[in-house]
């Protein structure tokens, strides 16, 4: 067998900005996503004598999906009415981006088997056909597929490479808290139904961060915008107790160091929370957070090259 192996980034979306619902059912959508250094990894064997797709941590120890519809699999499926695949394979990921968290993990991970899958296999694939292809996988695929700072439109179909931004954000620290509480079954779509006509936006802090990260500026927190923050409190119980913790815990970092406090927002639907702030006040608050119970970090923002490698082992 052949191995071969790629990174699966987390997304952030800087901003979320839902306009309004369309005829054919989905959301109009306005985006910044960035990708992140926290990442699962994928590795894909081919000539396996069956098909299969494990899911483990960094200790080897079996990862929960959560879902009874593995999207690597259907990733996989839709490639083969594309394409006749030559054999079968063997996908192992190994998760360090938290299930069910708003950081795009299960998507981030189908567009890594998308892309090893083409490099692998030799697909003749552009680069075109799998976006079409990532896109009926999932409305995230397309912007993990690219990497890097991205401009996100449609239900998530449009992806525009925002260049500038790569050089922007190597001061930018990004503190993550995904609390330990429930969300509910389908989380995405009931977050959807949740959002009233309030909480729809023009798309305007979209491009306005846009304009300001191609002219080099670095993202600050209050450039950052979502949609579902409202909702997300009532839909996710324990979520407004986690983000007032992490408030606490940002104003007392930032109040050793003279910087003012920010406001924590939402991670896509949730319930990650994140925070833009400096490398010792996201260091410092984080200590404070990793009393509390769930999944704490402080990332880095990737440029879409470090986030789309393809390499055989």
């Amino acid at each position: 067998m052949t191995t071969w192996s790629s990174p699966a980034a987390a997304k952030l979306n800087l901003t979320l900005e839902v306009r309004g619902k369309r005829e054919d059912g989905f959301h109009d959508l306005g985006s910044v996503v960035v990708s992140l250094d926290l990442a699962d990894e994928v590795r894909l064997s081919v000539g396996a004598e069956e098909r299969s797709i494990s899911y483990r941590d960094d200790a080897g120890r079996r990862v929960s999906i959560e879902t009874s519809d593995d999207i690597v699999l259907r990733a996989w499926s839709l490639l083969q009415r594309h394409c006749r695949l030559p054999s079968e394979a063997t996908v192992e990921v190994t998760k360090r981006i938290p299930v069910t968290s708003g950081l795009g993990g299960g998507s981030t991970d189908a567009a890594a088997f998308l892309r090893l899958a083409r490099a692998a296999w030799q697909l003749d694939l552009s680069d075109d056909d799998l976006l079409e292809i990532g896109a009926q996988v999932g409305s995230d695929v397309p912007v993990c597929l690219i990497g890097g700072p991205v401009l996100m439109e449609g239900r998530g179909e449009r992806v525009t490479p925002i260049q500038h931004l790569e050089a922007s954000t190597n001061s930018c620290a990004v503190l993550l808290h995904r609390p330990e509480i429930p969300v509910p079954a389908a989380k995405t779509a009931t977050m959807y139904r949740a959002l009233r006509t309030s909480d729809f936006r023009s798309g305007d802090a979209t491009n306005r961060l846009v304009e300001r990260l191609r002219d080099g500026a670095t993202p600050i927190q209050d450039d950052c915008v979502n949609s579902f923050d409202v909702p997300a409190r009532e839909v996710m119980q324990g979520l407004t107790r986690a983000w007032r913790a992490m408030g606490s815990a940002i104003a007392n970092s930032t109040l050793e160091s003279g910087e003012q406090p920010v406001v924590p927002l939402l991670a896509g639907a949730g319930p990650t929370l994140f925070a833009l702030l400096s490398e010792r006040d996201a260091q410092r608050a984080a200590s404070q957070l990793r009393a509390a119970a769930g999944f704490t970090c402080v990332a880095r923002v990737l440029g879409s090259r470090e986030t789309t490698t393809v390499r055989p082992l």
